[in-house]
């Protein structure tokens, strides 16, 4: 029952984090030019595909070593492998800002 709590705390934690960081994100990315957004689009999209790639990876290994019945393995990666994924919601969080707020500029916006 308290590690059903305990992650219940966690979960809305890491939900109110992403909902600030989207209204930071709009309040700060308004006034920046189309120019800047597409830049950070860019290397935002760099990162989350980075991102991306070490879930899958870790999802891999995690598959392997279960394979291979190394339990204590599975173990110490199941943190990695659950940080890694939120990173990479993090970051399409963060792309799905950027774009809502590349969409809601008007045209001929610097």
């Amino acid at each position: 029952m308290k590690e059903i709590k305990s992650r219940s705390v966690a979960a809305s934690r890491r939900r109110q984090l992403a909902a600030d960081q989207k209204h930071i994100l709009a309040l700060e990315a308004g006034p920046a030019s189309e120019q800047v957004l597409m830049e950070l689009k860019r290397r935002v999209l760099e990162i989350e595909a980075g991102y991306r790639e070490v879930a899958q990876q870790m999802g891999q290994l995690y598959m392997y070593a279960d394979q291979q019945g190394l339990v204590f393995l599975n173990r110490y990666l199941d943190r990695p492998m659950r940080t890694a994924s939120e990173n990479e919601r993090a970051m399409v969080s963060i792309l799905d800002e950027l774009q809502l707020n590349m969409t809601r500029r008007p045209t001929g916006t610097n």
